[in-house]
């Protein structure tokens, strides 16, 4: 009874913030902004506009919790919701830190390659993250390198296609070096707090590039 309640919960608290497009985006692909551990979808506003601007339908997921199983479900709902409102468009994610993980997740065991276009991620730890081992499993301990949430996330081909995956860094993350996967583009952008990346416009400007199909360099 408490996972079923707990489902129902998770559906509603994958509360979307979509703006209107404008005109001349009809035709683009929305993208879905996926905020990390602790984070919030407020600090995508900067991104949020510099994408608007460019013509992309926006939508910024507020994420129930820290826990990627549940984020993971409330990802599900918000592609839905997007693609619904978008003529069945597929839909680009993009996630900062473990919401990286979280929309990567939901495309390798969720079926999402067959609803997605892109995929990026910005300072997402994704082989997972040392110093997560000491959270519990529900508030961010599932990035440890060895919880099976991880484990589980890079058995076999942690890249599934068609999805085209950009994988963007600071010079300053610790993970930066992290590989995963063949089929992917990754960058690398100096002196920015992990915390800064979601509004900073370095970051904003690469993302732009990898939706216009571009490696940003």
């Amino acid at each position: 009874m408490l996972g079923r309640v707990r489902n129902h919960l998770l559906v509603a608290a994958a509360l979307v913030l979509c703006a209107t497009p404008p005109a001349s985006a009809a035709q683009a692909n929305p993208v879905l902004l996926v905020h990390g551990w602790q984070g919030s979808a407020g600090q995508f506003a900067p991104m949020r506009t510099v994408l608007e601007q460019a013509g992309f339908p926006v939508y910024a997921v507020e994420l129930p919790g820290d826990e990627n199983y549940a984020n993971v479900r409330a990802i599900a709902a918000a592609v839905v919701r997007a693609r619904q409102e978008h003529g069945g468009s597929r839909v680009d994610l993009v996630g900062h830190s473990m919401g990286g993980l979280s929309a990567r997740y939901f495309l390798k065991y969720e079926g999402g390659t067959d609803a997605v276009r892109t995929y990026v991620s910005m300072g997402s730890a994704q082989r997972g993250y040392l110093p997560a081992c000491v959270l519990p499993p529900d508030g961010g301990g599932q990035m440890c390198p060895a919880n099976e949430f991880i484990t589980r996330l890079n058995t076999g081909d942690p890249t599934p296609g068609p999805v085209t995956y950009t994988f963007l860094n600071s010079s300053l993350d610790s993970t930066r070096h992290d590989i995963v996967g063949g089929n992917w583009c990754r960058a690398e952008i100096p002196g920015v707090r992990h915390a800064d990346e979601p509004g900073d416009p370095r970051f904003a400007a690469a993302v732009r590039k990898a939706l216009a199909g571009e490696c940003p360099r």
